[in-house]
């Protein structure tokens, strides 16, 4: 193997081969924008709105909680996008149809992952440390003033 093992390995096969590449710094810039982060994480204390935490320390039911609440919140025709930020060599996006399978791809890597509506309605971030965080109505907290 010659180059990126995650690139090679993970990311050019099925599920993920096929997904819409993203430029992750997008995605990052726009939460540091509108999220207070501390220690290179979001700092959840200081999230207002509909923000809901769990700790999960067995892997397979993190990785079940997280495609649940992730494929909850996907409307008909919309997209989700994803970026790690540690070993994922991009960003993507993918569509309601995909999630399960795709969720549970990407959390194979271990990293931090953010998922975020398209729209930003809302957003799932996942840790391999075992935090599931999902915050409901981005839109609503972001125009409250709540930073």
């Amino acid at each position: 193997m010659s180059g990126d093992y995650w690139e090679e390995e993970v990311f050019s096969v099925p599920p993920l081969a096929a997904l819409r590449k993203t430029n992750a710094s997008d995605v990052f810039d726009w939460l540091e924008l509108h999220f207070p982060f501390t220690g290179g994480k979001i700092d959840w204390r200081r999230v207002g709105g509909r923000h809901k935490h769990w700790r999960i320390d067995d892997e397979q039911l993190l990785a079940a909680s997280a495609s649940r609440e992730i494929c909850a919140r996907i409307r008909p025709g919309s997209a989700v996008e994803h970026v790690g930020d540690g070993l994922s060599p991009y960003g993507v996006r993918f569509t309601g149809g995909e999630a399960a399978s795709v969720t549970a791809a990407l959390l194979e890597v271990p990293e931090h992952h953010y998922f975020l509506a398209g729209d930003r309605a809302w957003i799932v971030v996942v840790s391999f440390e075992g935090d599931l965080d999902v915050l409901d109505r981005v839109g609503t907290w972001l125009s409250s003033g709540s930073d």
